[in-house]
């Protein structure tokens, strides 16, 4: 596997100011302007999604004023947005199947006891996680397969938003590492170099 390329600033091999120009001239031409607002499009996949489009149009709004994106970042940041909508969607779902299995009443009615300090006997506990007498055995294990697929669902997705954040600089360490970049790109000075030109 190659090594990872490195940014000119990063480098220790010691260039001559031919060659640094050269690297810091290649670079320029593949890396974004980020110092002005960028001119993001909404891509179709977005629009056609209410919640994406609600999720696209806050975050565009959170942003103003700062240069994080640019408009090659939009169909990562459609991305993002459609997969917080599916998100919200499998949240949806979870809550529908845990009502369904009477999970949720017996979680909210568990922390209405605890409130008033009564500990629970063996048997209401588990007359607490009874389902509905309208569920057949099948019926509730097919519902917990269900809750389990899409309880992993959400897992994975959150672990996806997460990189997706981070790699948009929408986190609190993702704006960390594109300011310290920044910053060392405007502390670096080439007079410096002791062993330049």
């Amino acid at each position: 596997m190659p090594a990872a390329v490195k940014a000119s600033e990063n480098m220790s091999k010691h260039l001559t100011k031919a060659e640094r120009e050269n690297r810091e001239q290649a670079e320029a031409s593949v890396l974004p302007d980020r110092g002005r607002p960028p001119e993001l499009k909404k891509p179709a996949i977005v629009s056609s999604n209410k919640r994406a489009n609600a999720y696209w149009n806050q975050i565009l709004k959170q942003m103003k004023g700062l240069a994080l994106l640019d408009n090659l970042d939009g169909t990562v940041l459609a991305g993002y947005c459609s997969m917080l909508a599916r998100r919200d969607q499998t949240t949806l779902l979870i809550g529908q199947l845990m009502n369904r299995l009477g999970v949720q009443k017996a979680v909210e009615d568990g922390a209405k006891r605890r409130k008033k300090d009564a500990a629970l006997t063996d048997q209401e506990w588990e007359d607490s996680a009874r389902p509905p007498s309208s569920m057949t055995p099948d019926e509730l294990v097919e519902a917990v397969d269900k809750l389990d697929a899409l309880t992993g669902k959400l897992q994975a997705l959150d672990r996806n938003i997460l990189q997706y954040a981070e790699k948009l600089g929408l986190t609190p360490s993702g704006r960390v590492r594109l300011a310290q970049k920044r910053a060392q790109a405007a502390a670096e000075d080439p007079d410096s170099d002791l062993f330049g030109d």
